[in-house]
């Protein structure tokens, strides 16, 4: 396995951590954002983006969802709460995560980015597990689930626009060779917004409602990250 080492500046701005959980999610800071613009010989950027875009979108689930825990019953609401509270406690996890990796130390091998990323998945199954479980125990309805999934798909569109957007303000400064790579990226990551966007516009006639179809359709129906990031591998 190469042991090649990330550089230390590009991989900590890449992992500056996300903005803490609110109501309406915050778009990740710009200096992580914009780290894409360096070369990404062994995917820290891809790695770091898809981290940051899952955070975005248990944001989003977790204010639908705590919406929802205060509009049921009193008999329920308890529970409901409770189950947020849950979702909050493994949101903040996998953030954690993400800062631990920053407070490795100066350089990251590729053994270690792998270890890294192993580490972030796990939450993220536990939190998209405890998701489904909370669908299927407080009988979300239609419009209920729909809005889930909803406000998942404008965070993933919200968060590419922000890193097309950021990369593209560095995109004067740069020489032919680095911009024609970095647009080249851009390209991707706004094909990546358009797709989520699309997806938002069939979301509102889709036919088949049950909760596993919506996702399957509509969240887990996204490209590899990797792919996008390849032109500049």
């Amino acid at each position: 396995m190469s042991r090649r080492v990330l550089p230390a500046l590009a991989l900590i701005a890449a992992l500056a951590p996300a903005a803490a959980f609110a109501a309406t999610p915050a778009a990740p800071a710009a200096a992580a954002r914009s780290a894409g613009a360096e070369p990404d010989p062994v995917g820290a950027h891809a790695a770091i983006a898809s981290a940051q875009e899952r955070l975005a979108e248990m944001d989003a689930t977790i204010s639908v969802l705590q919406d929802d825990a205060d509009k049921v019953d009193a008999a329920t609401r308890q529970k409901a709460h409770d189950a947020v509270t849950a979702l909050k406690t493994v949101r903040d996890t996998y953030k954690k995560e993400i800062d631990s990796v920053v407070a490795q130390g100066r350089q990251m091998t590729v053994d270690q980015l792998r270890t890294a990323r192993a580490a972030l998945e796990a939450p993220y199954k536990q939190f998209d597990s405890a998701v489904d479980a909370d669908v299927a125990q407080f009988k979300l309805d239609v419009a209920q689930r729909k809005a889930v999934v909803e406000a998942r798909l404008k965070a993933e569109q919200s968060y590419w626009l922000g890193v097309a957007s950021d990369l593209q303000a560095k995109v004067a400064d740069m020489t032919a060779e680095q911009r024609d790579a970095v647009e080249a990226r851009i390209a991707a990551v706004k094909a990546r917004a358009a797709a989520a966007g699309a997806r938002l516009t069939k979301l509102s006639t889709a036919s088949r409602t049950a909760w596993s179809a919506l996702k399957q359709g509509f969240i887990n129906s996204r490209q590899i990250l990797s792919d996008a990031y390849a032109p500049n591998r």
